[in-house]
């Protein structure tokens, strides 16, 4: 990819950027092309990690806006603090997310289930809606007005749903539907939207723990084609070309990041 600062005088937002992995990656990424980010999160001391990190490497401006994306009122008052800052709002990056254990559908508690789908659907849809107007409004912004990236997995993808996350599943199968249902419906405002679908990586869901991962594929008689587990920044590499104008003319498309994991259920 060009070296070219394409993100300059642009502003992304990237929710759980606080916790390390996929959303601290992409905040570098990001900023390594010239952004001005917002970094969301309910992590306060996270997000001023992540923002000590992107500020010793990059000179751009990080505004920590900690909100929990469950709550309406909080987003609400989250996005009037990211227009109040900066004059617009290019790239979305809804990428906060929980598993809420190992539970099959039937067996998750009502609570644990509300959460899941409070945060890893309902809050992608908060987020998005509290700034998709903006986003139509920069008609400055050629031939792309703004751009939206969901965080998806592959347990939302037909081949990788996992019984032993049952509501996880479910909620990324969702926040598929919605990629594909806000490029239709925002199209016509110049605003792209799209998903990544990540397998197995070493990031804080799975406590940075390699065994873990391993022992969790195991149980599920699943093998990697590319055998090795994936690492945060190959998933902030394709949202960075997601980001581009290389990817100006993509929407409504899952880019899946697994080594061939999906493919590969029940082949071995």
């Amino acid at each position: 990819m060009s070296e070219e600062k394409f993100l300059e005088g642009k502003v992304a937002l990237i929710t759980g950027a606080g916790g390390g992995g996929f959303g601290r990656e992409m905040a570098k990424a990001f900023a390594s092309k010239g952004a001005n980010l917002v970094i969301n999160d309910i992590n306060e001391e996270g997000l001023e990690k992540t923002r000590e990190i992107i500020l010793k490497d990059f000179n751009v401006e990080v505004l920590i806006a900690k909100a929990d994306i469950s709550d309406s009122g909080q987003v609400k008052e989250m996005a009037e603090n990211v227009l109040e800052k900066f004059d617009n709002l290019f790239l979305l990056v809804n990428n906060a997310g929980i598993d809420g254990g190992l539970y099959p559908t039937l067996k998750q508690k009502e609570a644990m289930y509300d959460k899941i789908m409070a945060i890893n659907l309902k809050g992608a849809w908060n987020v998005t809606k509290s700034l998709f107007k903006q986003m139509r409004r920069q008609k400055h912004f050629t031939p792309v007005a703004g751009k939206i990236i969901n965080i998806v997995s592959c347990a939302g993808t037909a081949n990788g749903a996992n019984p032993m996350v049952g509501i996880y599943s479910v909620s990324k199968a969702g926040l598929l539907a919605f990629t594909r249902l806000w490029a239709l419906e925002l199209g016509k405002n110049n605003i792209t939207v799209n998903a990544i679908s990540p397998g197995v990586f070493l990031t804080p869901i799975y406590n940075n723990d390699p065994n873990l991962i391993k022992d969790f594929l195991k149980t599920r008689g699943v093998k990697i084609p590319i055998d090795k587990i994936g690492e945060s920044k190959m998933v902030a590499d394709a949202a960075l070309f997601l980001a581009s104008p290389g990817a100006d003319y993509i929407t409504g498309q899952n880019i899946i990041i697994d080594g061939g994991m999906c493919i590969s259920v029940n082949k071995f």
